[in-house]
């Protein structure tokens, strides 16, 4: 079952909440562990919100985002710039070289194309790079099988190699399925912390 469940208050946001719970269960852990989020918390304020705590951060995104790439090396002249190119994730047009690609035959999903990019970031924190995952259904000739993807982005300190990240975040699939369906807004933290905590209390 989820590690804990709590209604968001009238005075509070999704956001403010999930920074105070991840910061409550990362006090319990031995090491520094992967969270997995749901598009609500792909964002800016999410990121800088959390960028003192303990944690490696897995989001998902919403496809109508966009991102920035690295500013390119100072000239010399003017004021430094903060941003290089846009990448929005509805636009392919806009995209750069991907640093890796790998294309796997997954026993449940079938043919999958997977494409990592590295040093992108939110408008709003560009002192926080992220890599950006992009996970593509695909037919037997290669064809987009699955008209919407998964984009999601990893912030912290070591990613997980291209072919195991992804697989993370199904977990919160199976996480969400268990959540209570009631009324108002609940935020649910990571049911793989729980194994961790417990270890941490037994010591």
């Amino acid at each position: 079952m989820p590690l804990r469940h709590e209604r968001i208050t009238s005075w509070e946001s999704p956001i403010s909440k999930a920074v105070w719970q991840l910061r409550q269960v990362c006090k319990f852990l031995p090491s520094r562990p992967i969270s997995l989020w749901d598009s609500e918390y792909g964002c800016a304020p999410f990121v800088l919100k959390t960028a003192g705590i303990n944690a490696d951060k897995l989001m998902r995104l919403r496809s109508n985002l966009c991102l920035w790439s690295k500013p390119p090396v100072y000239s010399g002249k003017g004021r430094p710039r903060v941003h290089g190119s846009k990448f929005k994730l509805n636009e392919p047009g806009t995209w750069i070289e991907p640093v890796q690609i790998l294309e796997i035959n997954d026993s449940k999903l079938g043919l999958l194309r997977i494409r990592l990019w590295d040093d992108l970031h939110f408008r709003n924190a560009a002192q926080h790079a992220i890599s950006l995952i992009l996970v593509e259904r695909l037919k037997e000739d290669g064809s987009i099988r699955v008209a919407k993807p998964l984009w999601l982005a990893f912030c912290g300190e070591q990613m997980p190699p291209i072919d195991e990240v992804w697989r993370l975040y199904l977990r919160r699939f199976a996480v969400d399925a268990l959540s209570p369906k009631k009324s108002g807004s609940l935020i649910t933290t990571s049911t793989r912390l729980r194994r961790q905590i417990n270890q941490t209390k037994a010591a």
